[in-house]
Formats: structure tokens, C-alpha cells, sequence
């Protein structure tokens, strides 16, 4: 067992632990009742979403101008948008899911998107995810929200994480290369640093609500903004 598989299992038991400990003491939660997403991996759910078809998903991407915000290949075209190239289907069809179920809404971005799934039947989410499962994660960026010695400063919480904070190392759950892993974790690799940021601030204050087992919210309540920053600057910068 390496290094890495061993702090997997470490960061999945500190994370039980961290959540138990928010849920058992403190004020209750205020977001909306419910389950966080409606999506749930059983192996019907798993093969209809592999079975979705890139070239449908292609010819979708123009009819719904998903490029004009997320780019022809899933390169966003702006800072707060963002990059979808190469992430598993099944995350991005979770997250269609999700703004049609307004499980993931709230905010004015989010709100353009609830629109526009509330307009898609299943099997085109299931095909317009595979058509940007099929490309390669974006390019790296160099935004400058972190200075390089603030993102050294980081690196520790990538594979070893935070045992005093019960915080796992980001790689655990969202690959050794930073590339995603199952169903519904993204990929973070080339990602763009101010949606990062975005995305992170809004866990923290419970503006998204869609992560399941609180996870993320949990996660980003425990970083700070520098750290949150550097993290952005980290990603954003992996080359793929």
C-alpha cells in the first residue's frame, strides 16, 4: 500500500469524523431540506450515463450555446465560468441534475443554468456530458491570486492533509493527478482560478448545497482565504 492509497483511507476517517462532529453539536444546517442532489449511482444510472453520445452532445453544445460561456471544446471563455473539458461524464451529468432539481441554484450564474436543464430531456445531459468527457482536461493558466510561496505552503494538504483540522488530502478524492475520480468528484487540473475561488466561498457560506455528505462545505469552512487562493493558483496552473 503506498503512500497516497494509505492517506485515502486516513482522509476518509477524519472526514467522517469532521462531519459527525458538525452535525452532532452547533446549530443545524439552514440550507434547504432534502437531499443535497437527487442523483443516485446505481448500475442503471451508471450505464445509462456511459451510454450517452458524444457526437448527439456535439450538435447540442451549438444548439444550446454552451460554448459561448464554457468554449467550443469546454475551455471556459471567462475567468468565473467554468472549464467542463475532461471531466467524467458522470459529475457533469450529476451537476445538470442537479440545476434542473434546483438542487445547485441561488446565485445569478446558477440561476442562467437551472434554466437552461429544466429545458434538457435526461438523455441529452447524459450526451452533451460525453461530448466533454471526450476532450483532455484544459490548459494550464497562470492566474495571480497566490504568491509561489503561499501555494509551497499548501502542498502538504494535497497528499498528507490537515489531522488537526480532520481535513483529507485533496488528492485522495480528486485524483493523484488532480483529473477527477468517481462519479461525482471533478477534476480540479486547469481549472480556472477565480471560479475555484467562486465555488469555494459559496460552499463556505452555504450558497451551493449540492455536494453529498456536506463534504465540501465542511472542507471549504475549514481553509482559510489564502489557503483557499493558493489552491486555485495550484490547480490552475497543473499542466495536462
Amino acid at each position: 500500500m503506498n503512500i497516497l492509497t494509505k492517506n485515502i483511507f486516513t482522509g476518509l476517517a477524519l472526514y467522517v469524523i469532521a462531519v459527525s462532529n458538525v452535525y452532532a453539536s452547533g446549530p443545524k444546517p439552514t440550507e434547504p431540506s432534502g437531499p443535497s442532489s437527487n442523483v443516485a449511482w446505481d448500475m442503471p444510472q451508471i450505464k445509462f450515463v456511459r451510454g450517452g453520445g458524444p457526437s448527439r452532445g456535439k450538435e447540442l453544445n451549438k444548439k444550446l450555446a454552451c460554448a459561448s460561456c464554457h468554449g467550443e471544446k469546454g475551455a471556459a471563455t471567462a475567468d468565473n465560468w467554468p472549464s467542463i473539458a475532461g471531466q467524467k461524464a458522470t459529475y457533469t451529468y450529476k451537476m445538470l441534475i442537479d440545476y434542473r432539481d434546483e438542487k445547485r441554484a441561488g446565485t445569478v450564474t446558477s440561476n442562467l443554468m437551472v434554466k437552461l436543464a429544466k429545458q434538457m430531456t435526461e438523455q441529452e445531459m447524459a450526451d452533451i456530458s460525453a461530448y466533454y468527457a471526450s476532450f483532455s482536461l484544459p490548459p494550464a493558466t497562470r492566474p495571480k491570486v497566490a504568491s509561489k510561496e503561499e501555494v509551497e505552503k499548501i502542498l502538504p494538504l494535497l497528499t498528507r492533509g490537515d489531522g488537526k483540522r480532520l481535513l483529507a488530502p485533496c488528492l485522495s478524492c480528486h485524483g493523484t493527478n488532480a483529473e477527477g475520480n468517481i462519479m461525482d468528484i471533478p477534476a480540479l487540473a486547469g481549472q480556472r482560478a477565480e471560479y475555484f475561488r467562486k465555488t469555494m466561498k459559496e460552499f463556505k457560506t452555504g450558497a451551493r448545497h449540492n455536494d453529498v455528505y456536506a463534504r465540501m462545505r465542511y472542507i471549504s469552512k475549514a481553509l482559510t482565504d489564502n489557503e483557499i487562493n493558493a489552491l486555485a493558483q495550484y490547480f490552475a496552473e497543473m499542466k495536462n
